[in-house]
């Protein structure tokens, strides 16, 4: 039988997965305006019919112009190392602009790293901000872990296509098995099932998919 502290983390999954995937979902739609205006609205502007084979040089120059102060200024470092995978510790509040700018103003750019690890990094941080903002602090370190998790799974759903998928990924992530890795399934499955419901809803509404 499921603990009252359990569902009571169920439910805060649940009731975080609403506003992290919608966050998740402007973030990913802003990520495609702006791809469209580098690659196609910019070369036409110029007189090119199309981007030429030379476009990604400059773009990618800019790109590394505008990351370096994020990496050594901001903090967060611009999010996770790519090298090491989706996996390591949650990403936190204080985090987070340096994160989103990081994405938003080089993923458009041509860095082509995807999407994946920053909605992952914004889900992690969006979800600790809104139990910080509740005031329901969690009771110790692994509740605020299966909150953050949880919170990014609900981000990477809107990219994935469904709640399974993105819970299965993020847990892989994380490493775990046995019983921690059930603890983790039911919050996940919550939150990613609220985001992938999000995402299918307003990207009908749109025309994002």
């Amino acid at each position: 039988m499921l603990s009252r502290g359990y569902l009571r983390l169920l439910a805060l999954s649940l009731a975080l997965g609403v506003p992290i995937a919608l966050a998740s979902f402007f973030f990913v739609s802003l990520q495609h305006w702006l791809q469209h205006q580098v690659w196609q609205e910019l070369p036409h502007a110029l007189g090119f019919g199309h981007a030429p084979w030379w476009w990604p040089l400059p773009t990618l120059a800019l790109a590394g112009l505008i990351l370096a102060p994020i990496i050594t200024r901001l903090p967060g470092a611009g999010g996770h190392v790519p090298v090491h995978g989706l996996g390591g510790d949650p990403i936190g509040p204080r985090a987070l602009p340096g994160v989103v700018l990081a994405a938003v103003l080089t993923l458009p750019l041509g860095v082509t790293l995807g999407p994946e690890a920053p909605l992952m990094a914004v889900g992690s941080a969006l979800a600790l901000l809104g139990v910080r903002a509740l005031r329901r602090h969690p009771a110790d370190a692994a509740s605020a872990t299966v909150v953050a998790t949880a919170g990014s799974t609900a981000a990477i759903s809107t990219i994935l296509g469904g709640p399974v998928v993105a819970a299965v990924m993020v847990m892989e992530a994380a490493g775990l098995a046995g019983p921690r890795l059930a603890v983790l399934l039911l919050p996940c499955l919550a939150a990613s099932g609220a985001g992938a419901l999000v995402f299918t809803g307003f990207g009908h509404w749109t025309g994002l998919s």
